[in-house]
């Protein structure tokens, strides 16, 4: 049979009520991030605040990213293709890989303006904006976090989820860029660029866990022992398999590939031995967490008899 007559593209698995739900993320994001931008770049040009104003290049890296997300996360929905014939969800952790540098670059723009406004000497935040400003981040983040959370729960998105943990972030740093603020006014002005300064370390350690995610599922790393477990026992689970043999698992985006040796019955027929492998795929296939799952049969010898390859506990490394 010629290559062009062979079936070379898996089928798309993307369920519509995802791509609703991406959506949905995405606007919120947008829209969202955009507000606040323009609210905190004009509340730091009137209280000349490096608390705000760390918190507003953290807002203009959320604009940034959330751009990026309309199109890279369309992109990672795409069906799969001749050239990407499991699809395209590797985009989805390139997507949480760039919000991470987003945050970062913040991190270090918003510790730049403190140090500036330290060494320059910092002044009292009077201004009644600065306050209004910055509950209104809190309040309007705050909706984000829960809203793009539990998007990103049912839709079990990696990228979303890299989002909600940044709105979260978003809530926490404002809170701090606030107690900055008040305490230039009443306690000293040197809490202003302190303030600023612990934001953007803030900021940077949730940068970190997001590129330390991301960076993983695009170089193939391995899941959690929770998953691996879960995958073992779907697959005991099932009446014909005698066992597991081998189980190899790795990231190829958000979600993981699975291969798998499982034992059966040495003399069965290449029908059952075809059903039961199907069964096997299907059942791993089913759980959440998975991309696609590739089988290998094994024979063992009737009657629980001697088996005809190692029979070892399952081995979660590959051999060199």
């Amino acid at each position: 049979m010629a290559l062009e007559e062979l079936q070379r593209v898996d089928v798309d698995s993307t369920d519509p009520r995802v791509r609703g739900l991406y959506t949905q993320a995405i606007a919120i994001a947008l829209v969202g991030n955009v507000v606040l931008l323009l609210a905190k770049a004009i509340g730091a040009w009137l209280t000349q605040s490096s608390a705000i104003y760390a918190d507003a290049a953290n807002s203009a890296s959320d604009v940034a990213y959330s751009v990026l997300m309309v199109v890279a996360l369309r992109l990672s929905l795409r069906p799969p293709d001749v050239s990407h014939p499991h699809g395209h969800r590797r985009i989805e952790s390139l997507v949480s890989m760039l919000i991470g540098v987003m945050m970062t670059v913040a991190a270090l723009e918003a510790a730049r303006s403190a140090i500036s406004a330290w060494r320059s000497g910092p002044e009292p935040i009077t201004s009644a904006w600065a306050y209004v400003v910055l509950s209104l981040s809190v309040f309007i983040k705050a909706l984000m976090y829960y809203s793009v959370r539990r998007i990103a729960q049912a839709a079990g998105s990696p990228a979303l989820m890299a989002s909600a943990r940044d709105n979260l972030s978003d809530v926490l740093s404002s809170m701090m860029a606030a107690a900055g603020v008040v305490g230039s006014r009443f306690v000293s002005v040197a809490a202003d660029p302190v303030a600023g300064l612990l934001l953007s370390l803030w900021i940077l350690q949730s940068a970190w866990a997001i590129l330390r995610e991301s960076i993983s599922e695009l170089i193939g790393g391995a899941p959690s022992r929770e998953l691996s477990e879960r995958v073992v026992a779907t697959v005991r689970a099932i009446p014909g398999v005698l066992g597991v043999h081998r189980v190899i698992i790795e990231h190829v985006g958000p979600k993981v590939r699975v291969d798998i040796h499982v034992n059966m019955r040495r003399h069965i027929g290449l029908e059952e031995v075809h059903r039961l492998s199907h069964a096997v795929r299907d059942a791993v296939e089913a759980l959440e967490e998975v991309d696609h799952a590739f089988v290998h049969v094994e024979p063992l010898q009737p009657d629980n008899g001697p088996p005809t390859s190692d029979p070892s506990p399952e081995k979660r490394v590959d051999r060199g």
